[in-house]
């Protein structure tokens, strides 16, 4: 064994490896005390990387910053262990594209809405290459650059989400990213609710911005032109537009209806709505309302005389036999009308009532010299602008004007909806321009009543009013 010393420290070779082994003397006082002395925990290949570690050490005691090399050990070991567990931890958390999966799979959601998440997910979250041409998508190419699918629930941050943002193609597909921000924000927030994660990282401005306008407002019909679209249907779905616009009904709760929801010769007369058709995974059932889930899974309504004639004779010619028989069915098997089968032929009616719209002001302005009016073309555009008026605009137009009948009273508007907040009936109250119009002529007609009775007048009985009070 041989050793070597210089002004501090040792450095000894071992034999018979040939390793070599460090040590020094630190603590005590000199000529009173002995101060002990530390080895280090492991040996050297070579006395260069011995003399080495005693430099550090040494540079360890000057800066004051000094422990024994056992306790250092000992902390470097905790916290490799906590590292690792932290690291395990973080493996097992979810990533984005799991826990999205297990979203959007979750049984309180309707068919059809779990459809459309899943696509959403698919497409514009975690970034998968398109499987059709439809909607705007290219065969093999993925909607955006990159997805989020790999980032885990907790790694996800506000710069992530930012970037991902910027990259959807919201200018060409609005709807649907504004769709996928709302999408992922639930996403986290339910990983809030689960303790994965303690803030939401799902913030972007512009985006939180874009929520506010994030439907489509449209506008209710006038009446005579809802009855228009109505006439321009097939005479067997001509009923279901009126439904829809005069009772304010959804599009799926229109096409389940059967003979046995009327009841007619009550006073007054009714129809009952309890039933929805669905649309999943390619198939059309018929099933709960959508606000069943939420304790609302039957509501019933009353039916404006000026419809129960028209009830009577579709009952009587275009509905199927039997108390279960649907008002309106395909004519090819019988079952409930698909959401774009009725869609397509809906737009088609518009497209025909806006033809007429447009052949009657040519006549008028052929007959008396006078243009069309703005409001008329107004009315056309509304029906064939952005590729056409929707049939939930029906239930637009009948919830606005039971607002506007009911003299603003919000719960019953809530009832005749079916709407579980106030809030979501809100939602479907429109100023159009004829009701701003009239609005306009009653303040009107206040200033023109004001200036008549003159100001003189006006001072007098303010000058008088105030006498009274003394």
């Amino acid at each position: 064994m041989t050793e070597s010393k210089r002004s501090w420290g040792k450095v000894r070779q071992i034999q018979p490896s040939g390793r070599y082994q460090a040590s020094y003397v630190h603590g005590g006082v000199w000529g009173v005390t002995k101060g002990i002395r530390f080895t280090a925990l492991s040996t050297f290949d070579s006395k260069g990387d011995a003399w080495a570690w005693l430099g550090r050490e040494r540079e360890l005691i000057d800066r004051g910053i000094w422990t024994p090399p056992f306790e250092r050990h000992q902390q470097h070991e905790q916290e490799r262990i906590e590292a690792e567990r932290a690291k395990r931890a973080a493996e097992a958390m979810p990533t984005i594209e799991s826990y999205g999966r297990q979203y959007v799979d979750r049984d309180d959601l309707a068919g059809a809405s779990r459809d459309r998440y899943k696509q959403i997910l698919k497409y514009y979250v975690l970034g998968e290459p398109a499987t059709s041409n439809r909607r705007g998508m290219t065969k093999g190419k993925p909607v955006i650059p990159y997805g989020l699918g790999d980032i885990r629930i907790t790694e996800l941050t506000r710069a992530q989400v930012r970037v991902w943002w910027q990259s959807l193609p919201v200018k060409t597909r609005e709807s649907s990213c504004r769709q996928a921000y709302d999408l992922l924000r639930a996403i986290m927030n339910a990983a809030v609710e689960d303790e994965l994660i303690d803030v939401n990282p799902v913030k972007v401005k512009a985006a939180a911005q874009a929520q506010v306008s994030r439907e489509r407002d449209v506008p209710p019909l006038p009446i005579p032109v809802l009855f228009l679209v109505a006439d321009a249907m097939p005479e067997r779905l001509r009923l279901g537009v009126l439904l829809g616009g005069v009772l304010g009904m959804r599009s799926g709760e229109v096409r389940a209806l059967q003979r046995r929801d009327f009841q007619l010769s009550a006073n007054p007369p009714t129809v009952t709505v309890s039933r929805s058709v669905k649309e999943a995974e390619g198939k059309v059932d018929i099933g709960p309302v959508k606000t069943a889930r939420k304790g609302i899974a039957t509501r019933t309504l009353v039916i404006p005389t000026a419809l129960v004639d028209a009830i009577r004779t579709h009952l009587r010619d275009h509905t199927q036999i039997g108390r279960s028989g649907l008002l309106f069915w395909r004519a090819s098997d019988g079952a409930p009308i698909r959401s774009a089968a009725w869609l397509k032929t809906f737009k088609k009616a518009c497209n025909q009532a806006a033809a007429d719209l447009e052949a009657e002001a040519t006549k008028l302005t052929a007959a008396t010299g006078e243009p069309e009016s703005d409001e008329a073309e107004r009315v056309r555009e509304l029906l064939t602008d952005q590729g056409g008026y929707i049939f939930h605009g029906t239930r637009v137009t009948g919830l606005t004007w039971s607002y506007r009948l009911s003299g603003g009273n919000l719960k019953a508007v809530q009832a005749i909806g079916g709407h579980t907040s106030s809030k979501t009936a809100l939602r479907y109250q429109r100023a159009d321009v004829d009701y701003l119009a009239a609005i306009a002529e009653n303040v009107s007609a206040v200033i023109e009543g004001s200036r008549t009775a003159g100001v003189a007048n006006q001072v007098g009985r303010r000058h008088h009013s105030a006498d009274d009070r003394l």
